[in-house]
């Protein structure tokens, strides 16, 4: 987790839009800046996390969910406000597509199908969609080159 976080506040000052980034180990992170604040990063290591910005009011702790894709398909993910740090916008955050640690099935064909989905939707999405009941926003289609081949090869890295 801690690798993950690192990479979070390392996008914190370089250019706006789609990036996709890797860390001296190869793993990689997919992320979104905007103005300078990270509004949403995919990436794996130990964990696969997933970080956004939560639609309308944040809370500092405790359990939550988004809806994530495009306007005909949508993933919704359960989750857990987390306290955004300096000029970072995310307030959201999911890890392991909801699995528990100790769940015999993470990283295993019913994760996979999940993480299939989850980036069938967002690969698709022109915009993506970030929602939370009546709240929304939308980041333009992902432009980074290659992203899904390098996110697909997260599990159990």
């Amino acid at each position: 987790m801690a690798l993950f976080f690192l990479l979070l506040l390392s996008a914190l000052g370089r250019a706006d839009g789609w990036k996709l980034e890797f860390d001296s180990r190869k793993l990689p992170s997919l992320s979104y800046a905007e103005n300078g604040a990270m509004m949403f990063q995919l990436g794996c290591g130990r964990a696969f996390g997933l970080h956004a910005k939560y639609p309308g009011t944040a809370k500092k702790a405790g359990k939550a969910s988004i809806a994530i894709g495009r306007v005909r398909a949508r993933v919704t993910l359960h989750g857990e406000f987390e306290e955004p740090e300096g000029a970072d916008q995310t307030s959201f955050v999911q890890w392991d597509l909801g699995f528990s640690r100790q769940d015999p099935e993470l990283f295993g064909k019913r994760w996979q199908k999940a993480q299939s989905r989850l980036l069938d939707v967002i690969e698709r999405a022109d915009p993506l969609i970030i929602s939370q009941g009546p709240n929304s926003y939308r980041l333009p289609r992902i432009d980074a080159a290659n992203w899904r081949s390098a996110i697909e090869k997260c599990g159990g890295a």
